[in-house]
């Protein structure tokens, strides 16, 4: 799953859960902004806001073995936002 994927799995739910970019944020102890920039690709939040904005919505974020090692160009591809 890419960052964007997760980026529109939490907007969805959110929108499905009936909660403001504002309700989430103060449900999950961040900013409104922060949560409007996550949403729109702006911002990279970290891991440890992004697993609370996740238990908020019911959400469960994995890790699962890959298909291998990356090279240079799947680096590029999967943090392209960076």
């Amino acid at each position: 799953m890419t960052i964007e994927e997760i980026r529109q799995a939490l907007a969805a739910r959110r929108k499905e859960r009936g909660l403001t970019q504002a309700a989430l944020g103060q449900l999950a102890s961040v900013s409104r902004e922060m949560v409007v920039r996550f949403e729109n690709g702006d911002h990279d939040i970290g891991l440890r806001r992004l697993l609370r904005l996740c238990a908020v919505l019911g959400l469960d974020l994995s890790a699962r073995p890959g298909r291998g090692r990356p090279v240079a160009e799947d680096l590029d591809q999967l943090f392209k936002d960076e």
